[in-house]
């Protein structure tokens, strides 16, 4: 759909950013916006530097750099012109629509920093996480977009939505090494790998074509004339903008391709960590072609500025700060372009996060869905061409209890992607863990006296998940969810070997658990209907029983028997502990031992007759140990030891023994 062409002067632009900043409605006939604490800082960060430029006040670090994200669609007039507006609208005591109120009370010798903005991280975090448009995903999941109804219509709601990528508690590490030990055979020294230049990838990202499922015409305008832009960044080197052909007469139903000579979102390095895109779905009303180029440029900077957050100071740690920056983010684009808006229409923007593991997989598969369900509804359909991103992995370390005192952690030579698994069948130690190379399924063993077999792998398994492992009647049995998110199984004696699989019924998100209880194998799997299922082995494996505590997880769990009861214990999507006991029929809560403990990860948990022991990986990666015998005695630190992930642990031999995968040193 076009209309005609109406030149806009910058005193239009100036009244439509009294209009949004006071709330009255918009030329386009939108509602005012609705403003949040924290949600458009970036904007106010804008807006204040640009008063503060024009009052003759050095602009901070921070307003420095979104005054320069828009110089080339602004001169510095009227950017100060746009300050001067700001300023007006706060004195005037209204409330502000679409920048936080803080900044209608903040005097103009007072600036906004990056100092500031660190201090209202967790603020902003918060609310951006309560936000019904954004969403962290695991990347392994059967559907790596989501389809989940209440995300679309807040999606819909807003035109915008954020999306990270990443498994839980995950870190950017923009610029740091890629993988640890990477380059280093299976059993060679388990020395830590020696320091040298951070390894970088080609990273490639091309759009093939976008399926209309919703057409903005919809709405009853007639057919669409769409195009696409996108500004990426990860974190290594520059980033780089995208922008389509214009697509006349799109129409529901519709699949468009992209031309061959303009397909690439983004072709530059990367460090594997990361890879951040703000995507654009728009109906063209009339756009002019030098002021394209200068929002081109805006949008690039926007990206920029995502990245140089990230990468400062490295205080942005784990996804969940990512989504609270890339939410302002977007939200500053999609104010800021309102300003112009009799020349395109945005239909629907999404911010997306990719880390390591998504990354991995992507170049893996190949190919990946994002999509877009604003004024119209579109599949953008995305294709990796770039290098094979290596998982991140490491070596792991074995610690062992006596009593109540910890050994100095010894180096393995096994290299893995996941947490391992650990099981004691007949008078050995088994353990089971994931080759970088190509996600098979290893497995070794060790005596009392520390000596561990060749690993070797299982059949052909390979996954991205950790597997389990369990002795019960006379064998080891294992358990792992493939890459296809079928539960598999199998058992080990010494005299036979591995058995021939067999297949649980269902598709399943995260690890599968294993414990023995009554010498008899449970499994608990976690689907993607998001419910906890268990099943028993009778011989064969039964049929899969419901859970009933309506638990919600962001990981796996952990199963140990002690005494007479069966436990699972795990970490909500609240990072609080929840326990439960099962005495062979339903599962009964045991509630929350303590509203102090945090994990970023699943839990440990080791049976030892009347006592149990639970592990927990800190969200300072280090990792605590709490007792269990008729109550749970205090969490106690563990030192020396800091761990990548969630730990294996087991009792072995009269000792507490625990593997985990370190961190880098």
């Amino acid at each position: 759909m076009t209309e005609q062409k109406v030149e806009q002067t910058e005193q239009d632009r100036l009244e439509r950013v009294r209009g949004l900043l006071s709330g009255t409605t918009t030329p386009d006939g939108a509602g005012p916006r609705a403003q949040s604490s924290y949600g458009n800082v970036l904007m106010g960060v804008f807006l204040h530097g640009a008063d503060r430029l024009r009052q003759g006040h050095e602009p901070t670090d921070l307003e420095q750099l979104m005054l320069d994200a828009v110089g080339s669609v602004l001169s510095e007039e009227e950017t100060k012109s746009w300050g001067r507006v700001y300023r007006e609208v706060a004195d005037s005591g209204a409330a502000m629509a679409v920048v936080p109120q803080a900044f209608a009370h903040r005097p103009v010798g007072e600036g906004y920093s990056v100092a500031d903005l660190r201090s209202d991280l967790p603020d902003i975090v918060a609310e951006a996480m309560a936000a019904g448009n954004t969403q962290i995903l695991d990347p392994r999941r059967p559907d790596r977009d989501t389809d989940d109804p209440a995300f679309l219509a807040a999606m819909r709601a807003a035109k915008f939505a954020v999306s990270a990528f990443s498994i839980t508690g995950e870190s950017a590490s923009l610029g740091s090494a890629a993988a640890e030990g990477a380059g280093q055979a299976e059993g060679e020294g388990a020395g830590v790998p020696e320091a040298g230049a951070a390894p970088t990838y080609r990273a490639k990202l091309e759009v093939e074509s976008f399926y209309v499922r919703r057409a903005v015409g919809d709405q009853g305008f007639g057919s669409d004339e769409i195009f696409w832009t996108a500004a990426v960044g990860t974190g290594t080197g520059p980033g780089g903008t995208f922008r389509s052909e214009t697509f006349g007469n799109v129409d529901k139903g519709d699949e468009r391709p992209f031309s061959s000579g303009n397909r690439v979102l983004f072709d530059g390095t990367t460090s594997g960590d990361y890879l951040g895109a703000q995507v654009i779905c728009w109906e063209q009303d009339d756009v002019n072609d030098e002021w394209w180029a200068g929002l081109h440029k805006a949008l690039n900077d926007a990206m920029a500025k995502i990245n140089f957050l990230m990468d400062f100071d490295n205080f942005m740690g784990f996804f969940p700060t990512w989504v609270g920056i890339a939410s302002s983010a977007a939200t500053f684009i999609a104010t800021f372009i309102q300003a112009f808006q009799n020349k395109s229409d945005i239909s629907c923007q999404r911010a997306i996060g990719m880390g390591r593991h998504e990354l991995a997989i992507l170049s893996r598969v190949g190919r990946t869905t994002w999509r877009f369900d604003g004024d119209g509804d579109h599949d953008l359909r995305v294709k990796w061409s770039g290098d094979t991103i290596p998982f991140a992995e490491g070596y792991l370390e074995h610690s062992i209890r006596s009593g109540t005192s910890w050994r100095t952690g010894i180096p393995l030579t096994y290299r893995t992607i996941t947490t391992p698994a650990l099981a004691v069948h007949g008078d050995r130690l088994y353990i089971c863990f994931l080759r970088p190379s190509d996600q098979a399924v290893m497995w070794a063993s060790t005596d009392t006296a520390g000596n561990w077999t060749q690993p070797a792998q299982i059949h052909g398994d390979q996954s991205y998940y950790a597997p389990t492992l369990t002795s019960a009647g006379g064998k080891l049995h294992y358990a792992v969810t493939g890459k296809d998110h079928k539960v598999y199984t199998r058992t080990y004696t010494p005299a036979t070997g591995w058995s021939g699989h067999h297949t649980m019924s269902g598709r399943n998100k995260f690890s599968p658990a294993l414990a023995t209880y009554e010498d008899k194998a449970w499994l608990v799997a976690y689907g993607i209907d998001e419910n906890l299922w268990h099943a028993r082995h009778n011989g064969t494996w039964g049929g899969w029983v419901e859970d009933n505590l309506d638990w919600k997880l962001n990981t796996h769990v952990a199963l140990a028997p002690r005494d007479r009861r069966l436990w699972r214990i795990a970490t909500g999507k609240d990072q609080k502990t929840y326990t439960s006991i099962n005495g062979g029929g339903t599962w009964a809560s045991e509630g929350i031992p303590s509203n102090n403990w945090r994990s970023s990860h699943a839990p440990a948990l080791a049976g030892n007759g009347p006592t149990m022991t639970l592990i927990m990986r800190g969200t300072d990666a280090s990792l605590w140990s709490a007792e269990f015998n008729g109550s749970w005695a205090g969490a106690q630190k563990i030192a020396g030891i800091s761990s990548v992930e969630t730990p294996a642990a087991v009792y072995f031999g009269g000792n507490l023994h625990v593997i985990y995968r370190r961190t880098a040193s």
